[in-house]
């Protein structure tokens, strides 16, 4: 297993994960469970609500409790991203487009507790700025600015982000405002036809459903989550998500996507590519709550069970394309099929459907609206000759049955 970089706590001592998490049926062994298979004894507290981890084709590789309802807090920002892009491609907004400050935006961004950025009446930023704000800083007020822009004012937003999440297939999230923040701190900024409600809910799962959809649809999301510092207007600002490279737990391969804080706990959406294998894991509410050691331990949590992952899976090129002896018959391959497959090849096999599809089978879950990879296939020569065997085996019980009634028709 590979050493991970880290530099906060005890916690630097590599980890060794144990079998279970190759298997995706749900409440399995916990996270910290499995990190603690290497003798390390992390308190029950930083098990996280729920938690799951996917690869680039929305295959559950991990998932435990993953239904659980928490707090994503500013793993909200995800969503408004996500609309963000889609105006973008529809040419509804452009990315340097300016956008001038009112006194509201510079009042909100001086509330406690709420924001990393401090804007001012009369400055203007452009949406480009905005959305690293949003992803870098985890600025609320950009957010809330992004989605008066987008929509108008904030709860036509909200009620956009709710639209998205349901024909997305994300039935247990129920946002209340775009930044993730509680209402009662955004205090008269709220949302209006939210105000009486508090925080965002979701689950692990569709959080993880959102980051899957965003980064097919938006790949360019990278650009952004992968940042670790910027400035704008003389004002300095940093990640929080410790696993990009030169951060405290920096796993390489890391380039985003979110990390929330609340008083639930500390949550994450850590997306990571090696050796062309991209894994998604997300994980919601971390405990205690605060603790500057949680912080460190939801990316510990992350970067060892992917790595694991790692050790047991493999993206590669299948079967390629041509000719090939499949699933008893021979076919030919209009293209060749990559896929994820454990790297002990005696788990897994080629087969073919009715409609002459040839995939990876193994045991397998894939969230919403995804499915295991699978090429067009062509049956020729083999099948055509067990054929002609059939055919040629009926005939001569045929003709043996008449030889057989001639001779008796004979006596």
């Amino acid at each position: 297993m590979k050493k991970l970089i880290s530099t906060a706590s005890v916690l630097a001592t590599t980890l060794v994960i144990s079998s279970p998490l190759a298997q995706a049926t749900d409440e399995h062994a916990s996270p910290v469970d499995n990190v603690n298979e290497d003798g390390l004894k992390l308190s029950q507290d930083y098990n996280p609500k729920g938690m799951i981890i996917t690869n680039r084709h929305g295959q559950i590789l991990y998932n435990y409790h993953s239904k659980t309802t928490g707090d994503p807090a500013s793993m909200t920002k995800l969503m408004t991203l996500y609309l963000t892009f889609d105006a973008l491609d529809k040419g509804q907004i452009k990315k340097d487009q300016t956008i001038k400050m009112t006194e509201g935006d510079e009042k909100v961004s001086h509330l406690p507790n709420l924001s990393t950025f401090k804007l001012k009446k009369g400055q203007t930023y452009t949406v480009d700025e905005l959305m690293k704000q949003m992803t870098l800083a985890s600025s609320n007020p950009a957010t809330l600015i992004l989605g008066r822009t987008l929509d108008g004012h904030r709860a036509k937003f909200t009620d956009s982000m709710k639209d998205t999440a349901k024909k997305t297939g994300m039935t247990p999230t129920h946002f209340t405002n775009p930044s993730g923040a509680s209402n009662d701190l955004l205090k008269t900024y709220a949302p209006k036809a939210y105000k009486d409600e508090t925080k965002t809910t979701t689950t692990a799962q569709d959080m993880s459903l959102l980051v899957h959809r965003l980064l097919k649809r938006h790949p360019d999301v990278l650009k952004y989550t992968k940042l670790t510092h910027g400035e704008q207007y003389g004002q300095h600002f940093e990640t929080t998500n410790l696993s990009l490279l030169g951060e405290a737990e920096a796993y390489p391969g890391t380039d985003g996507l979110k990390t929330g804080t609340s008083d639930e706990g500390y949550s994450l959406a850590l997306t990571n590519k090696q050796d062309s294998l991209r894994l998604n894991a997300t994980l919601l509410d971390v405990k205690p709550y605060p603790s500057e050691q949680a912080k460190h331990v939801r990316n510990q949590i992350a970067n060892h069970m992917i790595d694991h992952l790692r050790d047991e899976y493999v993206y590669k090129k299948v079967v390629s394309k041509g000719v090939h002896q499949i699933d008893g018959q021979k076919v030919e391959l209009k293209k060749a099929l990559y896929d994820t497959v454990p790297k002990d090849k005696n788990k897994w096999h080629l087969k073919m459907n009715d409609q002459h599809q040839v995939y990876v089978s193994y045991p397998r879950h894939f969230i919403k609206g995804s499915h295991v990879p699978k090429v067009d296939a062509k049956v020729v020569g083999g099948n055509r000759f067990k054929k002609l065997i059939i055919i040629s085996g009926v005939l001569l019980l045929v003709v043996g049955g008449l030889i057989g009634w001639v001779k008796y028709k004979g006596k």
